[in-house]
């Protein structure tokens, strides 16, 4: 992998990666930060202002709202999230809790769409952010369905990192868990990513029944208990699963 890198494309990541994490930067401040000369920090600089990624404030700049058009236009090209809005809206509302969805790249996921029927979670904060697949409903019940040799992988790269005192972070007993889950057809969540939330999870497959995505219901713990979450709440995400898999296939 190191022989294929670029390193001017490597610097341009470091330099958006700066402003990412630092917001407003002068070329002074971002050179003393990746350790360049001012002069190079000024050409990266001005490329990306020439093309709207970076913009200018004063004697200062920062990321541009190019950004968020590129992803927006990389969301809309998601099929599943093209196909999923209407479903997912209207199991937030058929539930009253909040519905989302997560896709999986390079071992994490990450919520691309939610609707909120209460406003108990901040939807903004979580949409557009990793999250470790063991430790919420969607990504379990994505990783579950992988293909054993990937799934085996990620879980064997992971930290598996407690997010609270419920999260499972002993290997064995998560590759139990995402076997049972694999078996009966949807994950739970009882407060491991968050204390006091309770969550279900199912898988979507396209139509090559490889999984594609995974959707789940998320509230606070003493709406969705554990009885309500598997035997009333499980079947419902499922049924609106099954709706989003006939799209996938036939829109």
């Amino acid at each position: 992998m190191g022989n294929r890198r670029i390193k001017s494309a490597e610097r341009l990541f470091s330099i958006i990666e700066a402003f990412r994490e630092y917001g407003r930067l002068g070329v002074t401040e971002l050179s003393d930060i990746l350790n360049i000369s001012k002069a190079n920090a000024h050409h990266y600089v001005s490329t990306l202002r020439d093309y709207d990624y970076v913009v200018k404030k004063n004697d200062k700049y920062e990321l541009g709202l190019e950004f968020f058009a590129v992803a927006v236009d990389t969301r809309e090209q998601s099929p599943v999230y093209r196909v999923a809005k209407e479903d997912l809206a209207r199991l937030a509302d058929e539930t009253g809790e909040t519905a989302w969805c997560m896709v999986e790249q390079n071992g994490m996921g990450m919520f691309i769409d939610g609707y909120i029927a209460g406003r108990s979670i901040d939807r903004e904060s979580i949409i557009g952010t990793w999250k470790p697949l063991h430790a919420n409903s969607a990504g379990k019940a994505i990783l579950a369905n992988l293909p054993a040799d990937r799934r085996n992988t990620i879980i064997d790269r992971s930290e598996l990192e407690p997010l609270t005192e419920n999260t499972i972070t002993e290997r064995n007993k998560l590759r139990q868990e995402l076997k049972e889950i694999q078996e009966r057809g949807f994950s739970t969540n009882f407060g491991e990513d968050l204390s006091g939330i309770h969550a279900v999870g199912t898988p979507i497959f396209d139509q090559n029944s490889e999984v594609a995505a995974g959707i789940s219901v998320a509230g606070s713990a003493t709406r969705l208990t554990k009885e309500y979450c598997k035997n009333e709440l499980a079947p419902l995400v499922r049924s609106v699963a099954d709706d989003i898999e006939f799209n996938l296939a036939y829109r």
